[in-house]
């Protein structure tokens, strides 16, 4: 079986795993006055950029809910790719992605029970590190680092370029609020007030999209790749 007709399942069990998670991400609506409040100024705030993420556990509205779901998702997602990859005849090839997600969901536990604040350093890669303490947005990396072991195992270029660009995104959607990143791409969003409660919910939404969507496409080749494999009968 071809690299891409085993790859597309892992983006759709990762995909959808961020899907099932977005009712978690739901927050209260919050709308903003445009007249100011104190000196002329407003008292409306909202997260712009953080180096160790803006989905903390008091940002979020379910945290303990959230702790449990991810615990079970990843547990159950990396069951899946396993039974995959082995009923594919590739057993092995799954090996270096749950090996990544065990040892990375194993890492999160320790340093959040530890209450780990990072490296102390001025540089922003450093302090990223604080990201593998649970947030809203840890699963995002352990995902995107799964997706590279993977597609590293199956010794795709292809999957490889997308595994890795997509750990850019992630990163972006881990550390930067979703309304200014939309904002700073055109969108017409208001970055101060968000009645629906989604702020934080997009930032899961999008990459969910993206790997859902992917997967889609890269089952799409691999299906016509496999057609034309068939010898004519």
């Amino acid at each position: 079986m071809p690299a891409v007709q085993r790859y597309w399942f892992a983006l759709m069990v990762c995909g959808v795993l961020l899907a099932l998670s977005l009712p978690f991400y739901l927050t209260a609506s919050q709308a903003c006055s445009p007249e100011p409040s104190v000196e002329g100024l407003s008292l409306c705030a909202a997260p712009v950029w953080s180096p160790v993420g803006i989905l903390g556990s008091y940002e979020l509205a379910h945290p303990g809910a959230l702790k449990l779901y991810w615990s079970a998702a990843l547990v159950g997602g990396s069951c899946a790719l396993g039974w995959w990859y082995r009923r594919s005849g590739n057993g092995r090839r799954a090996v270096v992605g749950v090996a990544v997600a065990v040892l990375l969901t194993g890492a999160t536990t320790v340093l959040t029970w530890a209450d780990w604040h990072g490296f102390r350093t001025a540089s922003a890669w450093g302090e990223s590190a604080e990201l593998l303490r649970f947030n809203g947005a840890t699963p995002l990396l352990v995902i995107g680092a799964v997706l590279v072991a993977l597609a590293v195992a199956e010794r795709s270029a292809g999957l490889s370029a997308f595994a890795v660009g997509f750990c850019g995104p992630a990163y972006v959607f881990a550390t930067r609020d979703s309304f200014g990143v939309l904002h700073d791409l055109g969108a017409p969003v208001d970055v101060m007030s968000d009645p629906a409660g989604i702020r934080q919910l997009l930032n899961l939404a999008i990459p969910a999209a993206v790997l859902l969507v992917a997967a889609g496409v890269v089952y799409a080749v691999g299906a016509r790749g496999g057609r034309r494999s068939r010898p004519a009968t």
